[in-house]
């Protein structure tokens, strides 16, 4: 099994031009948000984003979607991680760590598989449901991977993601 990290940051809504509206409405909006405040992020809106990402087309039945909520103790293991970016890294308000999970791995343990490449759709389609869910509750979000510059192997171990993932 091989995991995949996609880190995500939470993010309050900066700008009153802010204006979510639903998929459903036909608008979606959600766009990548870079500018952070202090603002809490209700617990009903991370809650809700995650029952939104459970709800992704999942082709194979897999279910590969897993995703860890990082506390502060686990973004000052990052920090420590990237010093170069713990500046940033500290300005980010909530992270949620997104990753793969696939027994469906070719020779080299890559993600190349028809089926490993159907469960790394499902879970590119949970972020963005879970990302439009935070748009629908007026926070914003940005998706971050290699940006981060730590091995995803690293952040998995910082998620506390079993070692059997």
């Amino acid at each position: 099994m091989k995991f995949t990290a996609l880190i995500f940051a939470v993010l309050p809504v900066v700008t009153s031009a802010w204006a979510p509206f639903s998929i459903a409405q036909g608008l979606p909006i959600r766009r990548s948000v870079a500018k952070f405040t202090d603002d809490k992020i209700p617990e009903d809106a991370v809650t809700k984003a995650a029952e939104a990402a459970l709800m992704a087309p999942n082709h194979f039945l897999s279910e590969p979607t897993r995703m860890y909520d990082l506390g502060a103790e686990a973004v000052e293991k990052l920090k420590g991680l990237n010093e170069a970016k713990a500046k940033m890294f500290s300005g980010v308000p909530g992270w949620m760590v997104f990753s793969v999970k696939t027994e469906h791995l070719d020779d080299n343990n890559g993600i190349s598989t028809k089926l490993a490449l159907e469960d790394h759709a499902t879970v590119a389609c949970a972020a963005q449901n879970f990302m439009q869910s935070l748009t629908e509750d007026g926070v914003g979000s940005k998706w971050m991977t290699g940006a981060l510059g730590i091995d995803p192997t690293e952040i998995m171990k910082v998620a506390g993601a079993p070692e059997d993932e």
